[in-house]
């Protein structure tokens, strides 16, 4: 590869194109490939991140490097995840310039929790992330209480959306509460289609999140998790009833009973549907649950 091709300009399709077609790659769908052309929205995630000097920062699917040249002009130690061995290859050429610089190979879901032991939780995270992965990226961080500082993605509109909902809204969902029990998100704007290529058929959204710490001190993390998913398996159904099935599945250990009487002791009538309970409640109602459950009981006999 000429070295002229590493000097990509980032908002020309056909430059884009080209550089492809050269390395004999494209666009992959499975991957949910879409290269940011806008230059005035990299440069303002790039701003949102409020980047200081010797950040730890990593970046999720950064393709070409359209934003990780960006990034890369400040004094970071600087990690990227790529799944594609063609941008791997890409990137560390186009990137060798930059001495604190690396990259991880591999489905970031799969390779961060490595990179996060042996380097330590980053500062800040950007990436556009791919519309089929981006919910599962965002959950594996919470989910594992990785918090760092500021993580500033793109994300399909209608998943933005999702994020930042609230109780009784439509779009309110076991992400949103989840997203929400341990970031404030801030809707930072639309991108349209346009912005990309190629092209999606629907808009995108930037989305920067910031840790609250508000319930860090929860009692059990899983048992929370494992609520909220529960009780939105059948979200048109009542309260009461999405608890009869869950006392007959993972939360058999606690009963019927113990189940509404949580709920109730919260002054959650049973007959709502799950969608008007707050964040916090949530959050307490785990706690509730956390302790009256057996299994804990068990383990603190035990020690």
């Amino acid at each position: 590869m000429e070295k002229e091709n590493l000097d990509l300009n980032y908002n020309s399709v056909s430059e884009i194109k080209a550089l492809l077609d050269l390395m004999g790659l494209g666009p992959r769908k499975r991957w949910g490939q879409n290269f940011l052309i806008n230059k005035g929205a990299r440069e303002k995630i790039i701003r949102l991140l409020e980047l200081q000097d010797n950040d730890k920062l990593w970046e999720i699917g950064p393709g070409l490097g359209a934003m990780t040249k960006l990034a890369a002009s400040y004094p970071v130690d600087f990690t990227v995840f790529e799944i594609d061995p063609g941008f791997v290859e890409y990137l560390t050429r186009a990137m060798i310039e930059f001495d604190r610089f690396r990259i991880v190979t591999g489905d970031v879901v799969k390779t961060w929790q490595a990179e996060y032991e042996n380097h330590g939780i980053p500062d800040k995270v950007l990436g556009n992330l791919p519309y089929n992965a981006a919910s599962a990226i965002i959950a594996s961080f919470v989910e594992h209480n990785i918090l760092p500082s500021r993580l500033v993605l793109t994300v399909q509109s209608e998943m933005g959306d999702r994020m930042t909902a609230t109780e009784g809204q439509k779009n309110y969902s076991s992400f949103s509460i989840l997203c929400q029990s341990a970031f404030d998100i801030k809707d930072c704007g639309v991108l349209n289609p346009g912005s990309f290529y190629p092209v999606p058929r629907v808009s995108s959204r930037i989305v920067l999140l910031t840790p609250h710490g508000k319930y860090q001190n929860m009692k059990d993390r899983k048992l929370f998790q494992i609520l909220i998913r529960d009780i939105y398996v059948s979200r048109r159904k009542t309260i009461r009833n999405n608890l009869n099935a869950m006392a007959g599945q993972r939360f058999a250990r606690f009963g019927q009973d113990v189940l509404h009487q949580v709920f109730e002791e919260e002054g959650i009538d049973l007959g709502w549907r799950p969608e008007r309970i707050k964040v916090s409640q949530f959050v307490s109602l785990a706690d509730r649950l956390a302790d009256k459950d057996p299994e804990r009981k068990d383990e603190k006999d035990q020690k």
